[in-house]
């Protein structure tokens, strides 16, 4: 039996074997609102403003977009939230690579282990800054009460309005940790070759879109519980591409793709065309570890 859990790093090696990009839509059903600072007070002026580019366009920070689906995950998979990030927020942290490998969160969100010898495990889901497509903006006043006093709170929000829309950008990296006698290491002697990684691919992918659906039936930004930030996606393409194909130095093969549909019909189709995706990446897997 091999014992890999005590490998150390300079033992473990990453391969590269590609992309698989989701692109897409993401449309404002309600106004959203992502605070950005406030430069200057204005009497009677907007308390809060929305965050803007360098152009003053609004767009949704991929740490926004990406930290609410986190957020969705752990909740979804009642994850208890047992460390506290840099960000001073309480998450769910894997200890250990070995943990975060069979951990469908950290595959996707990546973890930092309790101790560094345990090794950290990086995120292989990128979520890119949204930037707009189109766009409006309005002010929402907004006012609450003393319960004793009656006395008045007023304040006015900025709010990216509804039917706005941003593209929506994101990229999983396909990278398979082995020894090394390149023998996938997966943090469990049972699983150690790349078809139980290709299998956690799977299951990766459908998860990126489920959480977007999740996404559909929450919020995101701010005020959510009093009706911001409702959104909806459409136009949705997943593209999965080797390295030779990124490159554009192998014109015999073309990469795996489904093209503007929904989130259910792409999750969908990841699970009916699951070999051609597994057999698209593991056929580079095996030529590249031949010529090692």
């Amino acid at each position: 039996m091999r014992i890999l859990k005590d490998q150390n790093r300079k033992n473990l090696k990453i391969i590269f074997l590609g992309v698989a990009s989701i692109s897409g839509k993401l449309k404002c059903v309600t106004g959203l609102h992502i605070g950005g600072g406030n430069d200057e007070l204005k009497i009677g002026g907007i308390d809060r403003y929305v965050i803007k580019t360098t152009d003053n366009k609004p767009y949704i920070p991929g740490s926004s977009f990406k930290g609410k689906t986190r957020s969705l995950f752990e909740k979804w998979h009642g994850l208890t939230s047992n460390r506290k990030g840099a960000d001073k927020i309480y998450r769910y942290e894997a200890d250990d690579i070995d943990t975060a490998l069979s951990c469908e969160l950290s595959r996707l969100f990546g973890s930092t282990s309790k101790d560094g010898d345990k090794l950290n495990f990086p995120a292989r889901l990128i979520v890119h800054d949204l930037l707009p497509i189109n766009f409006k903006l309005e002010k929402k006043s907004e006012n609450t009460l003393d319960r004793l006093s009656a006395h008045a709170n007023p304040r006015t929000n900025e709010r990216v309005g509804s039917n706005s829309e941003f593209e929506l950008q994101l990229d999983y990296n396909l990278e398979v940790i082995t020894d090394d006698k390149n023998i996938v290491y997966l943090g469990n002697d049972s699983r150690d070759n790349i078809d139980y990684y290709l299998n956690d691919t799977i299951i990766d992918l459908q998860n990126i879109f489920n959480i977007l659906l999740l996404l559909q039936h929450s919020y995101l930004g701010g005020s959510g519980s009093r009706g911001y930030g409702r959104v909806s996606f459409y136009g949705l393409s997943l593209e999965l591409k080797i390295v030779p194909e990124l490159l554009s130095i192998d014109n015999n093969c073309e990469p795996v793709s489904f093209t503007n549909k929904t989130l259910i019909e792409i999750r969908n189709s990841i699970t009916q065309e699951q070999e051609k995706i597994k057999n698209h990446f593991k056929n580079y897997y095996d030529k590249k570890c031949q010529n090692q």
